[in-house]
C-alpha cells in the first residue's frame, strides 16, 4: 500500500441517521461491484472513508437511499441520501480536477466513489439519468487506471472475458424469463426501429435486442449481452450519449422504457451474486418508477409502442408492493393478459 493517503477530511460532524446509514451500508447496501473486489466493501473502503470524504459521503449516501426504499421512513433519510450525494460529488469533482496527479491509492478511492454513486442513483426514483452518467463514470475511471499498467492496490479489475468465465458457472443455464413475454418484447421493441435516427438510438436498440435474445437462450448469456449494453454507454461518444438521454429524445425514452424492463427481468439473476438482494425487493421499485415515469411523459401517439413493456413494469411494482418477491414470475400470466 503506498504511503500517500487520501485528501483528509476537515472536522465533520455526524449524526446517529449517519451511523444507521452507515451500519446499513455495511450489512445490506454494499456494492456488489466491480467483480472479485465485494470484499473490500465491508472492510478496506470504509476503514479508507473517515479520510476521504468523496467516499465516506457516497457510501452514507448509498446507505440511506437504500435504506428509504425498505423502511418506511423515506421522507425522512431521501433528503438526507442528497445532501450527502451533493457532498460526494463535489468533493469527487475536486480530487477528480487533480487526477493526473493522483496515486494507486487514490485512484481506486475515486472508482470506489463512482461505483458507489452509481449504486446509490440505482435507488433514486429519478436516479436513471444519474445512473447512467455514473456508469460511464465507472468506465472512464477504469480506463484511467488500466492506462497505468500498475499492479493495483485494491480492485483486481478484471477483463470482460475474465469475468464471465468466472461468474457464469453461477447462473442459471436456462430461459431467465417466460419465452412468450420476451418474443413480444422483441416484436415491440422492433416496432421502434422505424423511428431510429442517431447513432446513440441504434447503439441502444440493438443492445437491447441482443439481451432478449440472449435472455431466450439462459441467464448467463443474457448476463453478458446485459453487461455488453453497459459497456456501450462508456464507448459512446460524449455529445451522443447526453443527446441520448435528453428527456425530449422520445426515441431515446421508448428504448429507456425498454432497458428498464430488461433490469427488472434480470433482477433475480443478479441476486446470484449478492443474495441479501432475495431479502429486500423493494430496492427495486425505484427502477419500477424510471419506467412509469418515462411513460407517463410520452406523447399519446408514442405510448403504444411501449404499452406491453409498461404494463409489465407496474404489475411487477404491484407484485413487490404487496409483499411478492423480487421476481414476478408468478405473475406472469397476468402481465400476458394485460
Amino acid at each position: 500500500m503506498e504511503s500517500g493517503s487520501p485528501s483528509h477530511m476537515s472536522p465533520e460532524t455526524f449524526t446517529g441517521h449517519d451511523l444507521r446509514f452507515l451500519h446499513h451500508f455495511l450489512i445490506t447496501a454494499y456494492p456488489h461491484l466491480p467483480f472479485g473486489s465485494e470484499d473490500l466493501w465491508k472492510t478496506s473502503l470504509p476503514a479508507y472513508a473517515h479520510q476521504c470524504p468523496h467516499l465516506m459521503h457516497a457510501i452514507l449516501s448509498l446507505g440511506a437511499s437504500h435504506l428509504s426504499l425498505i423502511s418506511p421512513r423515506a421522507d425522512e433519510y431521501t433528503p438526507l441520501a442528497l445532501s450527502h450525494r451533493g457532498r460526494a460529488l463535489k468533493y469527487l469533482g475536486d480530487a477528480l480536477a487533480t487526477v493526473d496527479q493522483c496515486t494507486k491509492t487514490d485512484l481506486d478511492l475515486i472508482l470506489a466513489t463512482t461505483y458507489a454513486l452509481t449504486f446509490q442513483a440505482n435507488y433514486m426514483t429519478d436516479g436513471l439519468v444519474d445512473f447512467a452518467v455514473m456508469v460511464r463514470g465507472c468506465t472512464t475511471v477504469t480506463r484511467k487506471i488500466r492506462s497505468q499498467d500498475q499492479e493495483r492496490d485494491m480492485f483486481r479489475l478484471l477483463m470482460s472475458e475474465v469475468i464471465y468465465a468466472r461468474v457464469c458457472s453461477q447462473l442459471p443455464s436456462t430461459p431467465c424469463w417466460d419465452i412468450d413475454i420476451l418474443e413480444m418484447s422483441i416484436e415491440a421493441l422492433e416496432g421502434i426501429r422505424p423511428l431510429l435516427e442517431a447513432n446513440g438510438h441504434r447503439i441502444n436498440y440493438h443492445a437491447i435486442l441482443n439481451i432478449y435474445r440472449c435472455m431466450r437462450i439462459s441467464g448467463r448469456q443474457g448476463f453478458i449481452a446485459l453487461s455488453e449494453f453497459y459497456n456501450g454507454w462508456g464507448s459512446m461518444d460524449y455529445q451522443e450519449f447526453m443527446d441520448f438521454l435528453d428527456p425530449g429524445n422520445h426515441v431515446s425514452r421508448l428504448l429507456l422504457i425498454h432497458y428498464v424492463a430488461v433490469t427488472i427481468m434480470m433482477k433475480p439473476v443478479f441476486s446470484t451474486f449478492k443474495p441479501s438482494m432475495r431479502e429486500t425487493p423493494k430496492d427495486t421499485l425505484a427502477n419500477h418508477q424510471w419506467g412509469i415515469g418515462i411513460y407517463r411523459g410520452l406523447n399519446a401517439k408514442f405510448r403504444g409502442l411501449v404499452e406491453l413493456q409498461y404494463r409489465f413494469i407496474v404489475t411487477d411494482k404491484a407484485w413487490i408492493e404487496a409483499g411478492g418477491t423480487m421476481s414476478a414470475s408468478e405473475n406472469e400470466t397476468d402481465v400476458l393478459q394485460l
